[in-house]
């Protein structure tokens, strides 16, 4: 996850114009189009609902090639690992602010996640799955294409980051990734987001400080519509989307007396990042479920952490 609060800009001269306007709950596409291959095989892999112990982790990279495979699968272990932990990657942050971000109010916060993301593209989305019997020893790393440093907007530390750090190839992503459009499809296809109500959704959403995972995601699944113009119509979205069981961990490790960001607060519970490096969405996310299978087991045994839904850290 790159830094979310501003720096330089590179700016797109000539901005495409935005989609038609529609409504999220009729978003889903009808049609999927044939979807390139990647050139490199990538052994499938085999579900087990009982797969969560003794398993070495990994992380599986997802391109066009494999994304229905990869999606269908995932959808098979739903039922035993419905906690799904979702991690964004995407180019830094090209609007910053004057105020601090400690003395942002819920409302600017918004005001400049939006901005963000409306001018933004995203990168990656990792995913995590959990459950009763613990986190499944895969994350999956969507790879997606559509960015191009040389014309998009972008932060350009951010992204000298993502290469030299994350080992992020945006060439190989621009030739063989998934469009967000078809990883929309299929998360509606494969039932991750139930026909844009997740009003009665049993899964729970999780993210690390997630304003903007969570932001990013919207746009995607409401097929690149800008954000809604106020947090109120955020938040009604999100709800509509993912169903009243959003957690934020950095929200709970905070109401745990433990503070930092994703690295620190594993750190200080003693949580090893289990597959991958930092800042590669895969990695990220199932360090993120790893960190709150620690809390869950540290301070939240007699109550239900599902108290603390529905607060998005920055804007609640």
């Amino acid at each position: 996850m790159p830094s979310r609060d501003g720096g330089p800009a590179v700016l797109h001269p000539h901005q495409p114009p935005p989609p038609p306007p529609c409504s999220f709950v009729h978003i889903m596409p009808h049609q999927y189009p044939t979807m390139v291959q990647y050139a490199p095989s990538v052994s499938p892999f085999t579900p087990s609902p009982a797969a969560a112990g003794g398993v070495k982790a990994e992380v599986r990279d997802v391109w066009a090639g494999n994304l229905d495979d990869e999606l269908s699968t995932m959808a098979s272990l739903l039922p035993y690992y419905p906690c799904v932990c979702v991690d964004t990657e995407f180019p830094g942050a090209v609007h910053g602010s004057s105020t601090p971000r400690y003395l942002r109010g819920p409302r600017e916060s918004y005001a400049l996640v939006k901005r963000n993301v409306d001018d933004l593209k995203l990168l990656q989305v990792g995913v995590s799955l959990s459950g009763p019997s613990g986190r499944l020893p895969v994350a999956w790393q969507f790879n997606l294409r559509g960015f191009d440093p040389a014309v998009d907007p972008h932060a350009p530390d951010s992204v000298a980051m993502l290469r030299s750090q994350a080992g992020m190839d945006f060439a190989t992503m621009r030739d063989f990734g998934a469009r967000p459009e078809d990883l929309a499809a299929g998360f509606y296809r494969y039932g991750l987001i139930p026909g844009g109500s997740g009003e009665g959704s049993l899964i729970t959403w999780v993210a690390f400080s997630g304003a903007y995972d969570f932001a990013y995601l919207a746009k995607a699944l409401t097929g690149g519509r800008p954000l809604p113009e106020k947090l109120e119509g955020f938040n009604a979205l999100v709800r509509g989307l993912f169903g009243a069981r959003v957690l934020d961990v950095k929200h709970l490790a905070r109401c745990c007396g433990v503070k930092g960001g994703l690295e620190q607060v594993a750190a200080a519970l003693g949580v090893g990042r289990a597959a991958g490096r930092a800042h590669c969405a895969g990695s990220d996310s199932m360090l993120t479920t790893d960190v709150l299978l620690a809390m869950l087991d540290m301070f939240f045994r007699d109550t239900s952490v599902l108290e603390y839904a529905g607060t998005i850290v920055d804007l609640a």
